[in-house]
Formats: C-alpha cells, sequence, structure tokens
C-alpha cells in the first residue's frame, strides 16, 4: 500500500529493525506533525507498539478507548523507542487514530522515558 502522508496520532506500520538486525514489520503511533513532512520530504517520527510489556517502567498500555478503533490484541507503547521514518517506509496505515484526548498524555510519557522531566 502506498502511503503519501501518515499524520500525528494515526496508527501505522513501518519496518522496526530489532537489536540482532533482523527488521520485522511493527505497528507505531505518528507522533511529529505533518508541518516536519512538509519541510523533510515526507519525514516523521514514530514510538513503537508492541504486544511484549518487556520494560514496564518504559511502555504504556494502549486502551480500547483512546483509540478511533479497537485493537487485535493487548498492546503497549514502547514509549522509549522513538524512530524516524518518511513516508515511502510506511508499509501500511490502519485509518486508525489516538483520540486527541489522550495523545498529551503518550507524548508525555515518552517525553518522560526518554529525558526523565515531564511537561505540566
Amino acid at each position: 500500500m502506498a502511503v503519501n502522508r501518515v499524520a500525528q496520532r494515526e496508527i501505522i506500520e513501518v519496518p522496526y529493525q530489532l537489536p540482532d538486525g533482523e527488521i520485522k514489520p511493527h505497528m507505531a503511533l505518528v507522533l511529529s506533525t505533518e508541518k516536519l513532512q512538509d519541510a523533510e520530504d515526507g519525514m516523521f517520527y514514530a514510538v513503537l507498539i508492541s504486544s511484549k510489556n518487556l520494560n514496564p517502567e518504559f511502555t504504556m498500555q494502549i486502551k480500547n478507548e483512546w483509540l478511533s478503533k479497537p485493537l487485535s490484541k493487548k498492546s503497549y507503547f514502547v514509549t522509549h523507542i522513538v524512530s524516524y521514518y518518511r513516508t515511502d517506509e510506511v508499509i501500511q496505515s490502519f485509518n486508525n487514530y489516538v483520540k486527541a484526548d489522550y495523545f498529551d498524555a503518550i507524548m508525555n510519557k515518552v517525553i518522560l522515558s526518554m529525558f526523565d522531566i515531564e511537561l505540566e
């Protein structure tokens, strides 16, 4: 599926490189705005989504009420794994979004996990 644009708060699938170098498709949540895509030829930042809760200190369980459509299995935002991608790397879009009311809490957890600070 060709994807020309992604939107902030959108859940997509991207090729994620595992620590052993293997690349596997993984869901991710788009964090950055479309303004960055426009300025940097399709570049965006996304946080990994996983069905495994390997480092609970750095994960956030995804609740179905946070989403426009529920996920098929229990999943987590892996808030310390943020990567950049280009729109031409997106494997697929699910037409699923985090509701605006919950996005700030997710962003705060990402910032806390990576930088040990909280936004007000």
